[in-house]
């Protein structure tokens, strides 16, 4: 539903970049800004931004789950967990990554990415990152290789 504000709220989004200006959890469908790149990039600079993801969540008053998509040693998606502000049962930090990431490079080919979680995915997310063709995921504070996805475990 649009209202009269929508207009100059993008015109201000444009001109001032979206980190700038604060939205309502229940606008947290849209990609959480833009991707700002560890520097330098590694698994534990990864692993921590998922983990940035995970506080996201928290402070939105979502499940504490985190996760971003990486490909070619850059992040093309990232998320918190938004099941509970989306009333969305689907919309575990992993999946919304994986459509972040989808969104931005306008293809639903993730092929050689490699999806970073705060926690090892479910069934659920595990067979949207085959679907993806994520090639290996990584989770938790050890980053945990989990492999490529698959999808009868």
């Amino acid at each position: 539903m649009s209202s009269r504000f929508d207009l100059p709220r993008r015109a201000l989004l444009s001109l001032f970049g979206a980190g700038l200006i604060a939205t309502p959890a229940r606008a947290s469908s849209t990609a959480p800004g833009p991707i700002i790149q560890p520097v330098p990039a590694s698994t534990q600079a990864f692993i921590k931004r998922a983990f940035d993801m995970r506080s996201e969540a928290r402070r939105t008053g979502d499940q504490a789950y985190g996760a971003i998509v990486v490909r070619d040693g850059e992040i093309i998606g990232q998320s918190p967990s938004r099941v509970i502000v989306n009333t969305d049962p689907t919309a575990h930090a992993e999946i919304e990554a994986i459509r972040d990431a989808a969104r931005r490079l306008g293809e639903r080919d993730l092929s050689g990415a490699i999806l970073y979680s705060s926690s090892h995915p479910c069934p659920m997310c595990e067979a949207a990152a085959y679907w993806a063709g994520i090639a290996r995921m990584v989770h938790g504070d050890a980053a945990s290789d989990g492999g490529a996805p698959s999808l009868c475990g």
